[in-house]
């Protein structure tokens, strides 16, 4: 890739957040996918897609002017490609990544979560280490700026001391879940350190979309930062059947946020003086704030071709950190089979290059 010409770019996987979702919106004003993320970006070029389903592939090259494939090696035997985008299911991440190593990309980008389970999520952060790939797993709301807003005010002190943060999730722990843990530590700029499981009211249906292997469980997660403070994340779940939540309540000592509607809604609340009970301290009125969510891809794949072209060395959520999400993630997964019990993280870290 020479200087000023711009980053080859290939999407393998053109489903919804791959190529579908904005596909009919004739100029997006915001990226819904990471096919008009990085379509429209000057320092890219879309060159290919690629799906095992021929159809979606041949929409989305369609849409996208790209070329359309449905097998990655050929894809990238008539392709030089420098950014590889893998928003296939997670169930598929290790075939087609293993296909992307061996094709001299420099930037690496993956769908949450890293993998269907702990272990291939393991061997996948060990092949793009061992590679010295560049990575970003797309947890979004590390691009998201309102998100980066809150994080600074909550480092600064506005909130005082993090008493703890209550979520609401559904469509699963490896799924949602993940987002909200992930979520979670990029606040607060904390590491997860041990979790449990609290079971799930839910019925067993709710799972269904998964095969009934994603369960929504309700859960609490502790973490850590580099001073040793120390907070819950209390996650409760409901059925994505019923309708999509995804809600975040960050309480502090001197205020407390609201996250709704995925992050489209915000507010924050500073504590005030009860003006009728003498000794009491009460959330005062809460202030609307600026939710800019529906930035999130369009910054993440500046960020991404930012990597390609050497600008700069890391990503907000490589696949490391990713992977400290997943092992909370296996920790309640593992705290539910054996009873609720509390899971030390690092145990399920050991052999972890």
């Amino acid at each position: 890739m020479a200087d000023g010409m711009p980053v080859n770019v290939a999407i393998i996987g053109c489903g919804l957040i791959g190529a579908q979702w904005d596909a009919a919106v004739q100029t997006p004003s915001v990226s819904l996918t990471h096919a008009a993320g990085f379509s429209k970006h000057p320092d890219a070029r879309l060159v290919a897609v690629c799906d095992q389903d021929p159809d979606k592939a041949g929409q989305a090259a369609q849409r996208w002017g790209a070329r359309a494939y449905t097998d990655p090696d050929r894809l990238f035997a008539e392709n030089p490609i420098d950014l590889v985008v893998v928003a296939t299911s997670s169930a598929a991440r290790w075939s087609i990544i293993a296909t992307v190593l061996v094709a001299n990309v420099k930037v690496l980008v993956i769908e949450k979560p890293l993998a269907s389970t702990l272990d291939e999520s393991k061997k996948l952060v060990a092949a793009i280490t061992m590679a010295k790939v560049k990575s970003i797993v797309n947890f979004s709301r590390h691009w998201d700026p309102s998100m980066r807003q809150l994080r600074d005010k909550l480092g600064s002190g506005d909130f005082g001391t993090i008493q703890r943060i209550v979520g609401v999730y559904g469509k699963g722990i490896t799924n949602n879940g993940s987002h909200m843990i992930d979520l979670a530590a990029f606040l607060s700029d904390s590491i997860p350190v041990k979790a449990r499981s609290l079971g799930s009211p839910l019925e067993s249906q709710e799972a269904l979309w998964s095969g009934g292997k994603d369960h929504t469980l309700d859960a609490q997660v502790v973490f850590a930062n580099d001073h040793g403070v120390q907070f819950h994340l209390t996650m409760l779940g409901t059925d994505q059947r019923a309708f999509t939540c995804f809600e975040l309540r960050v309480i502090g000592s001197r205020a407390i946020c609201e996250l709704a509607l995925g992050g489209r809604k915000l507010s924050y609340t500073q504590l005030r003086d009860d003006p009728h009970y003498g000794g009491y301290i009460i959330p005062g009125e809460p202030v609307s704030l600026t939710a800019r969510a529906m930035e999130a891809m369009d910054m993440m794949a500046d960020e991404a071709l930012q990597l390609a072209l050497g600008q700069i060395d890391e990503s907000s959520c490589d696949v490391h950190t990713a992977l400290l999400t997943a092992l909370a993630v296996e920790a309640v997964i593992l705290s539910e089979k054996e009873g609720g019990r509390w899971v030390d993280i690092a145990s399920l870290a050991t052999d972890i290059i």
